[in-house]
């Protein structure tokens, strides 16, 4: 149950009661009807007049800004009197002064509504004109016809952008007046590029290469594996079968040969320098049991690298083999070289010194 306006007779839920003071006719909770509403703005401290003007100068700078959006890529001024110096200079050339011409307006009315336009430009880029064509002849001191005339010169002589026209008249009301919001820039100077230095000519050109590739190299494509014809490539003549036959003969007399491919083997047998139409397996394996009695060395069980430790002994032996003739001759030689005169006694060498001494003499006198 609630309470009634009017009364103090509570009224069944849902049921509607009339309001004395306008307001909806539907009950509200708490202090919401219209006459307390008036009452909370009678009770409320007057904003003064300053507040007042600074809130109002933010929003109208809010729509502004966001009215004059536009892209990044338009120009801005270079400075405010450079602005209007460009355009003094415009003014002088001879296109500047036939769109004056054509359009019955001086130079220096010109310049002194783009002072005007200027001065409620933005300081930094030049953007966010926002004043109406009144105010603007005011502070020129001309009439609004020739505003309009100057903005439309500096539109198409490319020094001013309109981003957003304005609406209303004097006789609209105040709420539906908006200014134009126009952007002052800067003309593009025309770059001569004759003037740039030539660069250098490309590697292409050059036909240099490059010292190093740091890019990431796609894999290569697979070679066809479908291929009529059989790959070749790493294969050569085969070998002699005297020279497979020698190298079968020493792997089955060496201990430790057998567990690389007779190939390698093979390969040690060529490149040793024995004349090995003159060897056969026996006299190699012979050949380096003597070196290993005659050095003192000894085969080891195991070996890591039967290829190149067989190459090393096949070093230590003879281009042919040795002979039985050979070895008699050997064997003769050395005791021929064996039979060695037995020391001289004391009584020859006092001899043998007395005669050197006694000729030594007889040189001396003669």
């Amino acid at each position: 149950m609630a309470l009634d306006s009017v009364g103090s007779r509570p009224s069944p839920k849902g049921l509607v009661s009339m309001d004395r003071y306008h307001d909806s006719a539907r009950l509200l909770h708490g202090h919401d009807g219209a006459l307390f509403r008036d009452l909370a703005d009678a009770c409320r401290p007057p904003v003064s007049a300053r507040i007042a003007r600074i809130k109002q100068r933010e929003q109208r700078r809010q729509w502004i800004v966001v009215a004059g959006a536009t892209s990044p890529t338009t120009s801005m001024w270079t400075s405010r009197a450079g602005w209007i110096e460009e355009v003094d200079c415009w003014a002088e050339t001879a296109s500047g002064s036939a769109v004056l011409t054509r359009v019955n307006l001086s130079q220096s009315m010109l310049l002194k509504v783009c002072v005007a336009l200027a001065a409620r430009a933005d300081h930094a880029t030049g953007r966010h004109c926002a004043v109406t064509n009144a105010a603007a002849a005011k502070a020129a001191g001309c009439s609004q016809r020739s505003v309009t005339t100057v903005r439309a010169v500096l539109a198409k002589a490319g020094l001013a952008v309109e981003v957003r026209r304005g609406t209303g008249s004097m006789a609209s009301p105040q709420r539906y007046r908006r200014p134009s919001v126009w952007h002052l820039v800067s003309r593009r100077r025309p770059v001569d590029n004759v003037a740039v230095c030539d660069l250098p000519p490309s590697r292409r050109d050059r036909r240099v290469t490059h010292v190093g590739k740091n890019s990431p190299k796609g894999r290569c494509r697979p070679t066809s594996t479908n291929s009529p014809q059989p790959d070749t490539a790493g294969r050569g003549e085969p070998r002699p079968l005297q020279l497979q036959l020698l190298a079968a003969r020493v792997i089955s007399r060496c201990r430790g040969l057998d567990t690389v491919h007779p190939g390698q083997i093979c390969e040690v047998l060529a490149r040793s320098g024995l004349d090995l139409d003159t060897w056969t397996g026996a006299q190699i394996v012979d050949a380096l049991n003597a070196d290993m009695r005659r050095t003192g060395r000894t085969w080891p069980d195991s070996l890591l690298r039967p290829a190149g430790f067989l190459a090393v002994r096949l070093r230590e032996l003879p281009r042919r083999p040795v002979t039985a003739r050979q070895v008699q001759a050997r064997c003769t030689s050395a005791a021929v070289v064996g039979e060695v005169a037995p020391p001289a006694s004391a009584k020859s060498r006092a001899e043998a010194m007395e005669y050197f001494r006694a000729h030594r003499r007889g040189r001396i006198q003669s």
